[in-house]
């Protein structure tokens, strides 16, 4: 009978230790991890929600080195495509799509049924997402507006289900400045997203003049829901959901970190 309770007493220690993480604790972590210069190989996944309502689907294999940024990148979903980029060397993505030619990272043909460009692989992108939201609500303790919702099991990797709310979500105006040359400019400097700013207002990413006051929203997003695989503290998971329901869903699956890259991997096929 001790046995048997001292056994039961372990497993509730286990379980609980998997809870006791705080957010103040867990929170500088995920974004020290984001951070990372690691090259690493992940299969994404994305869901995205588009103009007409319906829901996009990517499927792309990607290899990358954060810094200096090198990606290369199998394209399944929405379209068939392999592609290229080397920041130290072109601000141009190399495509091969039967033919090669090479395109801004922003160009309508590989933006078509996507949210974000290729140059956002990797986790630097939600790092400043997550970064402007944090700065945003300066002066408030972390635990007011993020909390862990326990533990999951996301593609076989133990993950703490970590949940953002923005209770100052809403649309708002922007006034565009002689800096801001494109939506683009706007988005980054903002951390809010491009494609929900274009259509917000029915515009192109070029569509803007110094002085149009345009609607944007106060954050990316209302509430953002993210699963941080607990062995290295990156958000493999991502929800992010706005005014209307769920706006994007990214997944980041196989990630493996540390790899051994060389040129031969960011070569054509």
């Amino acid at each position: 009978m001790r046995k048997t309770i001292s056994i039961l007493v372990a497993g509730l220690m286990m379980a609980t230790s998997s809870f006791a993480q705080s957010v103040n604790d867990l929170v500088p972590k995920v974004m020290a991890a984001m951070g990372t210069k690691q090259g690493m190989t992940y299969h994404f996944y994305a869901q995205e929600r588009m103009h007409n309502g319906k829901y996009s689907q990517s499927d792309v294999e990607f290899t990358v080195i954060p810094s200096p940024l090198r990606i290369f990148a199998v394209a399944h979903k929405p379209q068939s495509a392999q592609l290229i980029y080397n920041a130290a060397v072109s601000k141009d993505v190399r495509v091969k799509k039967g033919f090669k030619l090479n395109l801004s990272p922003t160009n309508s043909l590989l933006m078509k049924g996507v949210h974000n460009p290729i140059t956002r692989a990797g986790f630097a992108q939600i790092k400043h997402i997550l970064q402007t939201n944090i700065n945003n609500h300066k002066g408030q303790n972390l635990e007011t507006f993020v909390d862990i919702e326990g533990t999951v099991v996301y593609d076989g990797k133990q993950c703490w289900k970590v949940v953002i709310k923005d209770p100052d979500y809403k649309i708002t105006t922007y006034k565009v400045t002689a800096s801001d040359k494109t939506v683009w400019d706007i988005g980054q400097k903002l951390a809010v997203s491009e494609y929900k700013i274009m259509e917000l207002n029915n515009i192109d990413d070029d569509d803007i003049d110094a002085g149009d006051v345009i609607k944007v929203p106060s954050s990316y997003a209302k509430v953002t829901t993210l699963y941080v695989d607990k062995s290295n503290y990156l958000p493999i998971y991502h929800k992010m959901e706005d005014e209307k329901g769920i706006y994007e869903i990214y997944e980041f699956k196989e990630l493996k970190l540390g790899v051994n890259l060389t040129d031969a991997n960011f070569q054509f096929k």
